[in-house]
């Protein structure tokens, strides 16, 4: 919402970890296991394809996945929608290894504030 002055308003002007964290999220998750399903038939062989997929869902998407969960947490918080607490650092943790962890992550946000509609919408 804009300010008396026409620019943002205060509240919008502090929120600064809005942004549309769930689709990179699951971007991230479902990438990872399209990357990870071909990187351990193709590793074990030595092939090129192999390390490029092992790169791409280690070095690429799982750190993508580990960012998009930390941020929704924070943006979250800064809406007082929900907060997390230092679950938001765990799971961001186990992400960094095994981004389906992001699911549980879902859950969790969920089951904080089921009835809340903002939950799920941009922020705006």
């Amino acid at each position: 919402s804009d300010g008396p002055d026409g620019g943002p308003s205060d509240e919008a002007a502090d929120r600064r970890f809005d942004g549309p964290w769930l689709r990179f999220l699951a971007v991230a998750v479902v990438g990872w296991a399209v990357a990870y399903g071909p990187d351990r038939a193709l590793l074990a062989a030595g092939s090129p394809a192999g390390a490029a997929a092992a790169f791409a869902h280690g070095y690429l998407l799982a750190p993508l996945a580990t960012a998009a969960i930390l941020l929704d947490a924070l943006s979250l918080a800064e809406r007082n929608v929900a907060d997390l607490g230092v679950f938001k650092w765990l799971y961001a943790l186990v992400a960094l290894a095994a981004p389906p962890v992001a699911v549980v992550y879902y859950a969790h946000r969920e089951w904080l504030k089921p009835e809340d509609a903002a939950l799920l919408s941009d922020p705006s």
